[in-house]
């Protein structure tokens, strides 16, 4: 159920329709103003920790059978829980970034991304904000018209995300370059400028943290 949170607060309210005591009700809320544990009565904290046990015995007990029922059980014990230690031990060693490799692609999206820009606003013969999807459904299906009797979205707008424009990729030559400029901007603002802030000032390396239960496809989720 890779769409959903997996804390054992949100599990618990999904599978066992009970809210257990938030920390934050203990301590308050994540922050500079945030309290300490050892502040907190001593009863409070043995009937926190408490239910947590309580609360993450009884998700076993309802998990269990469903993997039986799923016939992962194998799976489950033999390659889910041996991979955490192996992700540990890869999370704790971290990954070396080749800083001058970045910064020369960094500034080949940028380089590329203008020329798609460019371009797109020479085919609308108009200059917009091309990262607005109301601006950009107004050109393409308004000014442009290149889909006829196109749904709006709740909110008024047009639908302009990449399931939409991808079906009509091939038909319009704009559509191709509006693709190519979302992808140049995400790899330059989520990995290439993103990735060199994120390094260790300790010892010079990223250390990243290796979801399993969050990728539809099965694949490793880094946050």
């Amino acid at each position: 159920d890779p769409d959903t949170r997996h804390n054992m607060d949100t599990v618990s309210e999904n599978y066992l329709n009970y809210t257990p005591v938030s920390i934050t009700e203990l301590i308050g809320k994540a922050g500079v103003n945030q309290g300490n544990m050892k502040d907190v009565a001593i009863h409070k904290v043995v009937e926190y920790a408490g239910e947590d046990a309580d609360i993450t015995l009884q998700l076993k007990q309802k998990f269990a059978p469903m993997l039986e029922e799923g016939n992962v059980t194998k799976l489950f014990n033999e390659v889910e829980i041996p991979l955490v230690t192996v992700l540990a031990d890869i999370e704790y060693n971290g990954v070396k970034i080749d800083m001058e490799a970045l910064a020369v692609m960094s500034k080949e999206l940028a380089e590329e991304s203008l020329i798609a820009q460019t371009q797109i606003f020479e085919l609308a013969g108009v200059e917009f904000n091309i990262a607005s999807p109301k601006q950009l459904g107004e050109i393409l299906f308004d000014k442009m018209k290149l889909i006829d009797k196109l749904k709006k979205t709740k909110t008024g707008q047009y639908a302009t995300g990449e399931d939409i424009l991808s079906t009509i990729a091939n038909e319009h030559v704009i559509v191709r370059r509006i693709l190519e400029f979302r992808e140049y901007q995400k790899l330059k603002s989520t990995y290439v400028d993103a990735l060199p802030r994120m390094i260790s000032p300790i010892d010079g390396l990223v250390h990243t943290d290796y979801r399993q239960t969050v990728a539809a496809t099965g694949r490793l989720s880094s946050n």
